[in-house]
């Protein structure tokens, strides 16, 4: 199973392929900040360090909402991202 490392709160979840990242930082309570839970206020954005292959490439109302919020290739929003069959680590 998948692991997913959430750097600012020093934790590591395993967890279901297919689990969305905002279901692992309510469950885990970590302190990742959301607000529309839909892709398009950029309140949940935060940086992939490890394992980008490991996630879906962002949709259009991700990319739209990326696009406003900088150009680093490694930024996400969390309520977004699909985890899939391998680990990724994030940071906010």
């Amino acid at each position: 199973m998948p692991r997913v490392r959430l750097v600012n709160d020093d934790l590591e979840v395993e967890v279901e392929p297919g689990t969305t990242l905002s279901l692992v930082c309510f469950q885990s309570e970590a302190g990742l900040p959301f607000g529309c839970r839909a892709g398009t206020c950029g309140t949940c954005a935060m940086s992939v360090v490890e394992g980008q292959e490991n996630l879906d490439p962002p949709g259009f109302v991700e990319a739209d909402t990326l696009e406003v919020c900088g150009e680093d290739p490694g930024r996400r929003l969390a309520c977004q991202v699909i985890v899939r069959d391998g680990d990724i680590a994030v940071e906010w």
